[in-house]
């Protein structure tokens, strides 16, 4: 018999909590029933955290870069007369309403500009992070560093799952002869070894003068090879959604194939696709990250990788100068796979089980 805590529903005995959450789940759309099982995951609300603080870190380095770069062309950067490095922009500095032009309020040491006699200092409490070999100050170095590593991996696997995602679409909706030479194709790309092509690539075009330098090419290179997995799994949805009877339905009403792939199909596999994302940007981060640390990456360029790879034979004796750029490499790979795998969970409870 049930007792007062469980009811029966049909053939089903239901216990307090069960019903409750059935109870709450009543009227709620998808994107709401998938935001209450995250919340309940405390290693998704985590990475959750993680990646939300290094997105934020990464735009407000973007926006005072790109701020102080503006006032240095237009010649409004004054400074304080009393101290040489703060009139050579050596600083990035925030004028406030009312501020004095000669007073700025100093956020951070410059990250392309150094100061020699403080190099190889450590952490302190003028330098938290401590500086580098060469007078860098590591805070502003990881702080400005985030919008470059960032950026490589949201832009790279974006592309991939935007080129991926249009190939399996038109595969998996058509099959055929397209189908065929898609999965052809993309044999062909998985029997590539990736990371050994990106190395031969940057140095086949090393000395090519392009907008955005090496992590150009190697963003442009990868785009081209990495998106045979997200091919793969949108067309076997559209495999399973084209036989569905809302297809069938728009194809009697006279529907064109392009407004049923992208308006009808392409909408309800979104599931896949978001957890895609969010896993492959942890795996594109990496990836470029090691590039750098081999010294594949871009000298010029503030960013985690590049800065592991210079200071990666003083771990030794200078610690803090790896170690940091490691640490924030490990962080945000482990927030955004944390961050997919409750994605993963949410959108499809099954593959818990």
């Amino acid at each position: 018999m049930a007792t007062e805590e469980q009811e029966q529903i049909g053939e089903f005995l239901l216990d307090e909590k069960t019903l409750r959450e059935i109870e709450t789940m009543k009227g709620a759309g998808q994107w709401s029933i998938v935001w209450r099982r995250i919340k309940k995951d405390k290693m998704g609300m985590l990475g959750l955290y993680i990646v939300i603080f290094l997105i934020l870190m990464a735009f407000a380095s973007w926006i005072l870069l790109g701020f102080d770069n503006w006032l240095t062309k237009q010649g409004a950067l004054l400074g304080d007369p009393a101290n040489p490095a703060s009139l050579n922009n050596l600083y990035i500095e925030l004028w406030l309403p009312g501020m004095p032009a000669d007073s700025p309020l100093v956020l951070f040491q410059h990250p392309r500009h150094h100061f020699p006699e403080l190099a190889k200092l450590p952490p302190s409490f003028a330098h938290p992070f401590g500086t580098d070999g060469i007078g860098h100050d590591m805070v502003s170095r990881i702080f400005f560093g985030a919008t470059v590593s960032l950026a490589l991996g949201f832009i790279g696997q974006m592309t991939t799952v935007i080129i991926g995602t249009f190939l399996g679409s038109i595969a998996g909706f058509y099959g055929g002869f397209i189908d065929e030479v898609l999965q052809r194709v993309i044999e062909i790309l998985y029997s590539m070894p990736g990371f050994i092509l990106m190395i031969f690539i940057i140095v086949l075009f090393e000395d090519v003068n392009i907008p955005g330098g090496r992590y150009a090419v190697v963003v442009i290179f990868f785009s081209l090879i990495g998106w045979g997995g997200t091919a793969l799994i949108v067309r076997s949805n559209f495999f399973s959604l084209k036989q569905q009877d809302f297809v069938e339905a728009e194809r009697a009403l006279g529907a064109s194939d392009m407004r049923i792939i992208f308006k009808h199909i392409l909408p309800n596999s979104l599931a896949p696709l978001i957890i895609i994302v969010t896993l492959g940007i942890a795996n594109t981060i990496f990836l470029f990250a090691a590039l750098a640390f081999f010294g594949f990456g871009d000298p010029n360029a503030v960013s985690w990788g590049d800065d592991l790879n210079k200071w990666q034979n003083d771990l030794l004796d200078y610690p803090w100068m790896p170690m940091f750029p490691a640490l924030f490499i490990f962080f945000t790979v482990l927030g955004f796979n944390l961050l997919g795998d409750a994605l993963r969970d949410a959108l499809d409870p099954r593959l818990k089980d």
